[in-house]
């Protein structure tokens, strides 16, 4: 359908006015689907190398400019920027080093990898990764939501809806409630944080091999990759600096830019857009669905950015960037 509606000239008629003046495309992983990984919430995260590269292919026939964000920022004040899209991948996964460098490499297109120094070490949980091993092998689940709950996994449905219940927790809840959940995580299913880092996430060596190359900036993603909103303000705020010191320190190479983690309304908001601006990153990331206007250069810490998921074709790309979310439902722009 998606084809059909380009073929229509859907994404030229939306363009002119829902299409704005560029977007920010956000992915996590490039490969194969992970055998290793029930939940089709993890695998959404991973999209082939060749469809990765078949959209940049998209991007160079549309005439799209694959632009770093600074040149976004500035092209923001033009009056006739010409059409720009930037690349952003959050997280810091091994295959960012593995298969995202060398296609940045051989096509000489730039991108900004966001990463979260705990993810790197193993200190700060891939609860997300853990959830899905504990839950895709065991019938029940008893975990502190924060009272002790059993979660029936006894089939895919139930498994579908014990995955989506926990996640809800560790996405809203305080932070002990998180910090028991994966205690329990640990003890009683056997989740190793830093297993779990030391087989999906780059070490320092990669990260330090992507800052030094020409194409590729290194952002900030917090320091633990919480649900800010949840953490109080100085904690907020210490878990942003300290992302950008200890990248800086690893890297050599400063870091300007953030992503904040998940970034979606209730946990990322005003308050973390504001401390953002305060603490003077260049531009910060939301994973709001929207292309970028002209109003966005004095908005720069609540950029919104489309998700790229491994059935989204050439069509779908070309929808996103005309401003239309939806194939049957256009999204309003405030321009």
């Amino acid at each position: 359908m998606k084809a059909l509606l380009v073929r229509l000239g859907l994404a030229a008629l939306a363009r002119p006015l829902l299409g704005g003046l560029g977007a920010v495309l956000v992915f996590h992983r490039l490969g194969p689907r992970d055998p290793g990984l029930f939940f089709e919430a993890n695998q959404r995260n991973i999209i082939p190398a060749a469809l990765f590269e078949q959209l940049l292919d998209t991007l160079a026939a549309d005439g799209v400019a694959v632009v770093s964000l600074d040149e976004a920022l500035d092209r923001l004040a033009q009056p006739r920027p010409g059409r720009f899209c930037c690349l952003t991948f959050d997280d810091g996964y091994r295959d960012n080093h593995d298969i995202l460098l060398p296609i940045l490499q051989a096509r000489r297109v730039p991108a900004t990898i966001y990463v979260a120094p705990g993810l790197v070490d193993g200190t700060a949980p891939l609860w997300w990764y853990a959830l899905d091993q504990a839950i895709a092998r065991e019938p029940v689940l008893r975990l502190p939501l924060p009272q002790e709950t059993d979660l029936p996994a006894g089939d895919a449905p139930a498994k579908a809806r014990a995955f989506a219940t926990a996640a809800g927790v560790m996405l809203g809840a305080p932070p002990a409630v998180r910090a028991g959940m994966m205690t329990a995580l640990a003890g009683r299913y056997g989740a190793d944080p830093a297993a779990l880092a030391a087989r999906h996430m780059m070490d320092w060596a990669m990260v330090r091999r992507l800052a030094d190359c020409p194409f590729v900036e290194i952002g900030a993603h917090t320091l633990s990759h919480p649900p800010l909103a949840t953490l109080d303000e100085a904690a907020a705020a210490a878990e942003m600096a300290g992302s950008r010191e200890r990248l800086e320190h690893e890297t050599g190479r400063a870091v300007r830019h953030l992503a904040f983690p998940y970034g979606v309304p209730g946990t990322t908001g005003e308050r973390e857009w504001r401390l953002a601006d305060t603490l003077g990153f260049r531009t910060a990331v939301t994973t709001a669905p929207g292309n970028l206007f002209a109003r966005h250069a004095g908005q720069r810490h609540a950029w919104p950015r489309h998700g790229v998921a491994p059935f989204d074709s050439p069509a779908a790309l070309r929808l996103k960037l005309a401003g239309v979310s939806n194939p049957l439902r256009a999204a309003r722009a405030d321009r």
